[in-house]
């Protein structure tokens, strides 16, 4: 009988499993084998038609001789840093403006209106008020004629025009983690600090924000990976040009594959932009760990 109970046991942990074996099933197929199979293409030049032809490396060579790959990879980088510093001042700025406000409510909900549009409606927007009708108008009516016309058009200003609107659109969720960890800070040491004397930008400075720094992590690898992998915001508002001159690593991996047919580049660049990911987020994950053990 103890034999029977146990084996109907085993047999209900092994039926747990088989629930799972869809998404594993999905996971298998669809992400890893496509990962696996992006692998193997960016060492070969294919056009999506005829035969692929084995290059080694030289798809990756290419990312850092070709200039418009050269450009992307700057304006990546343009794309972190400035995303890093606005998302993590802005956002803690407003939080802690809205603790101390008696209508927190309020001002919470407007700051955070943004962040429900999706990227694509507030790059049509965005694009529309910065057209040669749009905000530019204004410039023309107070004789400022130079100023008419299409700021999207502008090499590179329009790169930090696109920044400023892709944070404009994700300080709202940012601004929201760090309400979560202000109004989780231990009151008894803020008030402690306060009887020494601390208040302002003092008692924030050495007090606040040491104990925010969680928070702040997880902002700032939110941010991060975010800005590595914008896509929609430019594809809408400049498709990388003029030129390509707007384009980011993400951007960059789509042009090559889908408008130059060059899938073999495509991949190696999708490669090279999922490594950085991964590494960034393994390295703030083991980080963490670390710190907590």
């Amino acid at each position: 009988m103890t034999g029977e109970k146990r084996t109907g046991r085993a047999f209900r942990d092994w039926t747990d499993y088989l629930y799972l074996m869809p998404a594993v099933l999905l996971i298998g197929v669809f992400f890893i084998s496509s990962i696996i199979y992006t692998l193997r293409l960016s060492f070969f030049s294919w056009d999506g038609f005829n035969e692929q032809t084995f290059v080694g490396l030289e798809n990756y060579r290419a990312i850092f001789q070709d200039s418009n790959l050269r450009i992307s990879m700057m304006n990546t980088l343009i794309w972190v840093v400035c995303s890093l510093v606005i998302n993590l001042a802005i956002p803690l700025l407003l939080a802690i403006l809205i603790v101390n406000s008696t209508a927190s409510s309020l001002f919470k909900n407007f700051f955070y209106f943004p962040s429900t549009l999706s990227g694509i409606v507030a790059s049509v927007i965005m694009a529309a008020m910065l057209s040669t009708y749009g905000v530019p108008q204004f410039f023309g009516l107070i004789g400022m004629k130079s100023w008419v016309r299409d700021w999207l058009a502008i090499p590179y200003l329009n790169t930090f025009i696109m920044i400023m609107m892709g944070c404009w659109s994700g300080i709202g969720m940012s601004m929201l983690l760090f309400l979560a960890g202000l109004r989780s800070v231990d009151r008894s040491c803020v008030e402690a600090a306060q009887i020494d004397g601390a208040q302002g930008v003092r008692l924030y400075g050495r007090v606040i924000l040491p104990m925010l720094s969680g928070t702040t992590k997880v902002v700032l690898l939110m941010t991060m990976v975010n800005s590595f992998k914008v896509f929609d915001n430019i594809w809408v508002m400049t498709k990388g040009g003029p030129y390509r001159t707007s384009e980011t690593f993400a951007l960059s991996m789509y042009v090559e594959s889908f408008v130059r047919n060059n899938y073999g580049g495509g991949a190696a660049v999708a490669v090279v932009l999922s490594t950085i990911v991964m590494a960034v987020s393994i390295l703030n994950l083991w980080n963490n760990f670390r710190r907590e053990a």
